[in-house]
């Protein structure tokens, strides 16, 4: 096992996303900046439209100057951005902030997993990558877990307590990507204009990555939106700072449990696991709406409403790992990043679409309506893109054209 294997899981432990700050930012910008739920959902929408704008550019730069100085440059933007957070006092400026932020953000994703599966290649250790990747995201959430047992407390004593914890803790997970070695011959020869764009059009001959894009453009917006969906839900129900964090904590723990357990889903459902992951979170986010509308007792709402959030949670872990497998299967280091790249973009492009919907009917009709609607929508659009991906994702190797595998030897992949 070399350097980078070793390194990666701590990394993605402190570094995966904020640490502190996911979970309570919501209160943070509710209660201390004064942002209303449906200009949460915006800012997270120009967030998604800043990180599909900014695809393209920041993987040619990462081909550039190459994956260590792209997550060593992505970390320092994070810490940026969440100064700017803690110092900004308008709707425009912390837009400003999603701006850097969502540069940091492709930069770091755009490095950090291909970073570690060309680490595997080197030692051929690739079949390894979901077992070391899903390692590292179930750290984190253990970890994000852990820390929000008392972050709502830290909010009480001082608001800003919590974003002080996110700062320094971007400020470790940069240090930790100066250790990385850095893979120089990624990429064995370094492509011009031409042929970085050629690329592209490489990979969106394959039917079998565009079916995966289709999923994630419904998916990852599905994922994002009831991110907030939940916490709006859990303040609705009028539970203290330290109860909302002591909830978060479970939710999040169930996240890193899903992750840790993906290969077992995998197991069960085989080929069938995307489809599975959509309809079943689709379904709970409209049970969610339902009950908190037809149930009257406030304790037996709350009980029931965390129940279908932590199975919301498993399968929102289950999947961040699923998808990245599928998308690394069959693939090289020619078309690897620009396959990141336009998977960034259909999610991105997606989640903008559902925030600014979303955003717009829950300040006008409240969570459990938005909730109810959403997740009607949401049982259509998978129904119709799973039937796209049925004979295009999950076949076996010698049953995919060339294009779809973009001319790999499939005996080398088995």
């Amino acid at each position: 096992m070399n350097r980078n294997e070793k390194i990666y899981p701590i990394y993605r432990m402190f570094g995966y996303d904020y640490l502190f700050y996911m979970v309570i930012s919501f209160l943070f910008f509710t209660i201390t900046k004064g942002i209303s739920v449906g200009q949460i959902m915006y800012l997270s929408a120009f967030a998604a439209i800043f990180i599909s704008i900014f695809q393209v550019p920041t993987n040619y730069i990462v081909e550039k100057i190459g994956l260590k100085k792209s997550m060593i440059i992505g970390n320092l933007f994070w810490i940026t951005h969440m100064v700017i957070i803690m110092v900004g006092t308008s709707f425009t400026v912390f837009v400003i902030a999603e701006a850097i932020c969502a540069l940091g953000t492709c930069l770091k994703t755009l490095s950090e997993t291909q970073l570690l599966y060309a680490s595997l290649k080197k030692t051929n250790n690739r079949k390894n990558f979901a077992k070391i990747e899903g390692k590292g995201v179930s750290w984190y959430y253990y970890f994000e877990a852990l820390s929000t047992l008392f972050v709502g407390s830290l909010f009480q004593i001082n608001n800003y307590l919590p974003m002080v914890c996110t700062l320094t803790f971007g400020i470790i997970t940069f240090v930790i990507s100066m250790f990385f070695d850095d893979i120089k011959d990624y990429m064995t020869e370094k492509s011009s204009i031409t042929q970085y764009l050629k690329g592209f059009k490489l990979v969106l001959k394959s039917k079998r990555i565009i079916s995966i894009f289709l999923f994630s453009f419904i998916m990852a917006g599905l994922i994002r939106v009831t991110d907030i969906i939940q916490k709006s839900t859990i303040v609705d129900l009028q539970v203290s700072a330290v109860e909302y964090s002591l909830i978060f904590a479970v939710l999040t723990f169930c996240i890193g449990i899903g992750s840790s357990i993906q290969y077992r889903i995998e197991n069960v459902f085989k080929r069938k696991t995307l489809t599975f992951i959509g309809y079943s979170f689709a379904i709970l986010i409209l049970i969610l709406g339902v009950f908190n509308i037809i149930l009257l007792d406030k304790n037996l709402v709350l009980i029931i409403s965390i129940a279908i959030l932590i199975m919301r949670n498993l399968l929102s872990g289950i999947y961040r790992i699923s998808v990245k497998k599928y998308m690394n299967n069959f693939t090289t280091h020619n078309v690897r990043g620009k396959i990141l790249s336009v998977f960034y973009i259909f999610e991105n492009v997606g989640s903008a679409i559902l925030f600014f919907t979303c955003g717009s009917i829950i300040d006008n009709t409240g969570t459990n309506n938005t909730s109810i609607i959403l997740g009607v929508f949401s049982i259509g659009i998978i129904f119709l893109v799973a039937k796209f991906m049925n004979n295009r994702l999950g076949l076996n190797a010698e049953e995919y054209s060339k294009d779809d595998i973009f001319g790999i030897d499939v005996e080398k992949e088995k």
